[in-house]
């Protein structure tokens, strides 16, 4: 049985994490409507967030049929990340792979499917590389992040391409009512150093949040008795929303990255932007619409060591108009997408722009005690032609505290237009990479805690494998996977302390070989405590992950590891903080990717300390 693999594959990280907030929370009542949880002297923080990725309007998490987690700005601020892999490391479903730290080629494998299986959108903007398929987790700045959300399981339905394995949204900050300006600096090891500086506030009707920001590192050897390999990072953001006298209002936002990243035999720089305008307006008491505009650009050119030069730039234009109706405590959603993705590069391929054009509906059903979501969407795309998509769930609430729910969903993964058209490699009759998904889950949210426990199996077919055929290497629609997988999260806060902690089991199997997926680790897990006391606050995160392989064969295999990360901060004077972050406490060495061709291991930081100083909230 599955639960029985993983309680003998991994028992001591489950049981701390979850014993924790599970015993500390046992005084834990019925929840009110809208729990928060107390967060000390900072200000509450919602235990029952209201999200707006699984369905595309909004809906609290305890509300949701589909899988979703939250990571807040409270917990941005503590940790000072300086990448974004930082923040979504170890927690359910999430697992990243690096060629090495800042700013070097990163992976995202959600729930086991592949690296360009998940969505990356930024404030509604769709983001991604059409030559590779997949995004630039790796040029995402933390420091202008106010929350993420991670929505797990095809999300096809409602997205179409692309959100197979899941979605992963990135919100920038809106402004305040009041004026607020801000400054930060920080410096730590690896010759790092970081600083910025914003405003936000409110004028009339209009809010605004701008600010800029500069990260440079000469980071870190890549091999053993290697150089290092430098990153630096300028980037900027501008969010400005005007609400009109008649209840309608406009958004614009902008998220821009720039910089060079070194790398082993070469260096490249890199554009990576999200610009969007948004207008929603309520018709009537029945009638919300909302039309989205976007562009963005996934840029590199790299320079190599033997002085070959290469560019490879999508820019991406997005169009959303999204009608919802209600009906009591009833929502239908009826919408219409358009995505053109043009690719400019030093190669010339056979093609070099495409269109897909969707339409979708969906239905959020509440006939309390029990909850229904149906969703359809037909895309038809320039490459392959049309693709149908659906998904159903159900929830069921047992008493106040207490929800079961379970869902099926499909999605599916345009061919990368290298697989479709790169010179002398791609291949035009590429089929769409499909998937079938369900799960089950149960819930229980109380005043000061939550948990959450889920299990699932997707099936992905017509999976994309690169084949030598009459002499020459194709990309074709070769193969099959079957991923399983259980996620348990919990959370507790109360009395200056906050815990959460999670742990996954993930079996990724390539059916027609019975091999694992490469560079998939079966169990993942972490653990954050924080405790605040007066102008003081302590904390540390345990991050977790058991042993994967690099190679389809299971012949590389790459030991598991356990990183310490600890952090304080220092509220000296009023708006002003210090904060000390010290990773990998323990300097544990340990490898996540290898270059199986040039044979050696891509090494990442040891024990790392980073002190900053910030003015404003």
């Amino acid at each position: 049985m599955l639960v029985d693999r993983i309680r003998s594959a991994w028992v001591t990280l489950p049981a701390a994490i979850l014993i924790a907030p599970l015993s500390l929370a046992a005084e834990g009542e019925d929840k009110p409507a809208a729990p928060l949880l107390a967060a000390g002297a900072a200000e509450a923080v919602p235990l029952n967030p209201v999200v707006v990725t699984a369905t595309r309007t909004e809906q609290q998490v305890d509300d949701s049929l589909t899988s979703v987690s939250v990571v807040d700005r409270e917990s941005i601020q503590r940790q000072q990340p300086r990448e974004f892999s930082e923040l979504l490391r170890g927690r359910p479903g999430v697992d990243f792979v690096s060629n090495g730290p800042f700013g070097k080629a990163t992976s995202l494998f959600l729930r086991g499917t592949s690296s360009d299986h998940s969505l990356l959108v930024v404030d509604g903007v769709r983001m991604g590389a059409a030559t590779t398929g997949g995004a630039s987790w790796q040029y995402l700045p933390p420091q202008f992040i106010e929350r993420v959300e991670i929505v797990r399981g095809p999300r096809g339905s409602v997205y179409g391409p692309d959100a197979l394995g899941g979605v992963i949204q990135v919100f920038t900050p809106e402004g305040g009512e009041e004026l607020s300006p801000w400054a930060e600096i920080s410096a730590g090891s690896f010759g790092t150093h970081q600083y910025g500086a914003g405003v936000s506030g409110q004028g009339g009707n209009t809010r605004y949040n701008l600010g800029a920001n500069h990260f440079h590192t000469d980071g870190i050897a890549l091999r053993e008795d290697g150089e290092r390999k430098g990153f630096y990072n300028s980037s900027a953001v501008g969010r400005i929303s005007h609400e009109f006298d008649d209840g309608g209002e406009l958004g614009v936002t902008s998220l821009h990255s720039e910089g060079r990243t070194e790398f082993i035999g070469g260096k490249m720089t890199f554009v990576h932007q999200a610009l969007g305008s948004t207008y929603e307006r309520s018709i009537n008491q029945h009638w919300d619409t909302r039309v989205t505009l976007g562009q963005s650009r996934d840029e590199g050119d790299t320079v190599n060591d033997n002085g070959s030069e290469s560019e490879f730039a999508t820019r991406r234009q997005v169009a959303n108009w999204q009608n919802s109706l209600f009906a009591g405590d009833h929502e239908i959603l009826v919408g219409l997408d358009y995505l053109d993705d043009e690719i400019t590069s030093s190669s010339e391929y056979e093609e070099d722009s495409r269109r897909n054009r969707g339409s979708y509906a969906q239905a959020l059903l509440d006939f309390a005690p029990l909850s229904l979501e149906l969703g359809i969407r037909h895309d038809d795309n320039d490459s392959f032609g049309t693709v149908n998509t659906a998904n159903a769930a159900v929830g069921y609430r047992l008493g106040e505290s207490h929800r079961i729910r379970a869902s099926w969903g499909e999605g599916f993964k345009a061919p990368t237009f290298n697989e479709l058209y790169f010179p002398g490699f791609g291949n035009p009759d590429l089929e769409p990479e499909e998937s079938s998904s369900v799960e089950l889950g149960i819930s229980g949210l109380y005043e000061n805690w939550f948990w959450d426990a889920v299990a699932y199996q997707t099936d992905v077919d017509n999976l994309i494998e690169t084949v030598f055929q009459d002499g020459v290497f194709l990309p074709q629609n070769v193969n099959e996977a079957r991923i399983r997988g259980l996620e348990i999260g919990a959370g507790w806060n109360r009395d200056h302390w906050r815990i959460y902690g999670s742990v996954s089991y993930t079996d990724p199997e390539d059916r027609e070989s019975g091999k694992r997926l490469i560079r998939r680790a079966k169990q993942t897990g972490r653990l954050e405590v924080d405790r605040e006391i007066g102008d003081w606050s302590l904390g540390g995160t345990i991050i977790a992950q058991s042993h994967r392989f690099n190679d389809a064969d299971g012949a590389e295999r790459l030991a598991g590891f356990a990183l310490l990360n600890l952090r304080a901060g220092w509220r000296f004077a009023e708006s002003w903080n210090a904060r000390l972050v010290v990773d990998n406490v323990l300097d544990r060495d340990y490898v996540i990717a290898r270059d199986s061709f040039n044979d050696f291991d891509y090494q990442q930081p040891g024990r790392s300390v980073n002190l900053s100083l910030r003015y404003g909230d």
